[in-house]
């Protein structure tokens, strides 16, 4: 008896070092990346809601968010195309915002997927700042009136600051 309490012993302790010393599950990293950026529900959100995330380590986390605002940045560009036609009395900022949006969606998302394949953080960063920036250029085009568009906008914003703040944690 005393002899299968020891064995006992020895394999849960074995147990014990050996799983302390293996890689955190997918829940385990979208937790502990998510926790660490500036909207942990957004993030937690968009990375739960991707099948590729159970196997993704940061960079492929990272490219999930990239993917997501871009098609939120897509679907951004339609909803612009339709208030063309809706709204005509609005195309002079709608053309703005269209091109914006187009801006951030043929070159600055395109730049984020370079950076996160190649752990290039610096421009990882870079085009998530011009992101903001061009999505809040957008919102000015409506001034003094509101933005028609300004939910959409602080999505993106937000998604822009979840994905900077990932490729931060490349560097670390």
């Amino acid at each position: 008896m005393a002899q299968i309490l020891q064995s006992y012993a020895i394999i849960v302790i074995a147990a014990f070092t050996i799983t302390s010393f293996l890689p955190l599950g997918s829940s385990d990293i979208i937790e502990i990346t998510c926790q660490k950026t500036p909207n942990v529900q957004l993030c937690d959100n968009i990375l739960r809601n991707d099948p590729k995330s159970s196997t993704a380590n940061l960079n492929g986390l990272t490219l999930i968010i990239i993917n997501s605002l871009a098609s939120r940045s897509n679907y951004t560009l339609k909803m612009i195309d339709q208030m063309l036609k809706d709204r005509p009395e609005l195309k002079s900022p709608l053309t703005e915002c269209w091109n914006d949006y187009n801006v951030i969606s043929t070159f600055f998302i395109l730049d984020a997927i370079e950076a996160a394949n190649n752990g290039d953080v610096q421009l990882g960063e870079e085009s998530m700042y011009e992101v903001k920036d061009f999505a809040g250029q957008c919102d000015d085009q409506f001034k003094p009136n509101p933005s028609p568009f300004v939910n959409v906008h602080q999505m993106v914003s937000d998604m822009a600051d979840v994905t900077s703040s990932m490729f931060s944690m490349m560097s670390m």
